[in-house]
């Protein structure tokens, strides 16, 4: 039998591993993957779907109803969105249609897991851009933008697990050197209404600049999977060449149209996200806790200490509450939380008290 033959010129293969569910999802807090924290309500499904037809499942579907609901709600005309299966989905399409094996792009470091991923699949070279002290470092960010040898600039704002927010200003001014050094800039805007200003029309004014979003986060929807990117009508016609016969699914798209119907829903989970974000930062720093970020829907908190880590640590299995950790260097003694309404950061913070004790 002839084996499977492929491009090696053009892609590689990187082993990965699925995600295993190792946490208990009725009776744990879930805060280690940036998701919703807090349950929908119980019948929630019944109420998206409550007006399906029996036709619907059988039929392929419509996708220009979803892209008006998009377009709508964002107010930005349809010729300059494109739907993803969330950020990850956009990412890939960026490096599939706009990198060359051995061509160079930019990205912050630490960052999401998948820029490497991709960077890997599709042979490109990677220049990190690192942090120091927990901030970004600007000078070498602009040296590498001036060397003009990168093709793409990936700037996830905020990013994570550092949160060292970009403001607008200063994204205009390294959009300007990017745009003169003709390098693509991709801002990532995975936490977006956190916090955060947004460079969407930055991307509609330029063919150089794409703005990914997700409804995983602010939504508070990673389970089905839907994205977009925002960019000229240039930009989003050269992406329609490239994309599925579908770009997503009648489920998804029922659940996207019923919250965005329902937007005073997820305006209210993001207040409260957010107000138990500010109060879990206060009171650490107020018992000399080092915090980070205040711009997406977590927090980066630094015990400086391995021994003050790992009893944290222990209290959280016991309690089945579920962090991120494991970091190495400038980070190996942070913990990445996940931000919910009050009652569970004040939780959060009380078992955080008692290991300090």
């Amino acid at each position: 039998m002839k084996s499977f033959i492929f491009d090696k010129k053009k892609i590689s293969i990187v082993n990965r591993v699925r995600i295993a569910e190792n946490r208990d999802l009725k009776k744990g807090l879930r805060l280690n993957r940036n998701e919703r924290v807090e349950n929908f309500e119980k019948n929630i499904l019944l109420k998206i779907f409550k007006n399906s037809k029996s036709y619907d499942l059988g039929k392929y579907p419509d996708q220009n109803h979803i892209y008006k609901i998009i377009s709508n709600f964002l107010k930005i005309n349809e010729d300059n969105i494109i739907i993803s299966s969330g950020i990850d989905g956009s990412l890939k399409s960026i490096f599939e249609i706009f990198t060359d094996v051995n061509d160079e792009i930019a990205i912050l470091s630490p960052t999401y897991a998948m820029y490497e991923v991709y960077s890997k699949i599709f042979k490109t070279k990677i220049i990190r851009v690192g942090y120091k002290n927990f901030k970004l470092q600007k000078k070498q960010l602009y040296k590498v933008i001036n060397n003009k040898k990168i093709k793409i600039l990936f700037i996830p704002n905020p990013n994570q697990p550092i949160d060292d927010y970009i403001s607008s200003r200063e994204i205009q001014k390294i959009s300007k050197l990017c745009k003169k050094n003709k390098i693509m800039l991709v801002i990532d805007e995975a936490y977006h209404m956190f916090g955060s200003q947004t460079s969407a029309n930055l991307s509609l004014k330029n063919d150089h600049v794409l703005t990914l979003r997700t409804l995983s986060k602010s939504f508070g929807l990673p389970s089905i999977r839907f994205g977009y990117v925002i960019a000229s009508k240039r930009i989003i016609k050269i992406f329609n060449s490239y994309r599925l016969s579908y770009e997503s699914n009648y489920l998804t798209d029922k659940v996207v149209e019923f919250f965005i119907k329902n937007f005073a829903q997820v305006k209210s989970y993001i207040t409260r996200v957010v107000r138990g974000r500010n109060y879990l930062s206060k009171e650490l720093r107020k018992i000399k806790i080092q915090v980070i970020g205040g711009t997406g829907n977590f927090l980066l908190i630094n015990f400086n200490s391995k021994e003050l880590l790992d009893k944290v640590l222990k209290i959280f299995m016991n309690e089945k509450i579920y962090v991120k950790a494991n970091y190495q260097g400038e980070l190996a003694n942070c913990i990445l939380v996940t931000c919910g309404p009050l009652n569970v950061m004040k939780k959060l913070f009380n078992k955080i008290k008692l290991a300090i004790k």
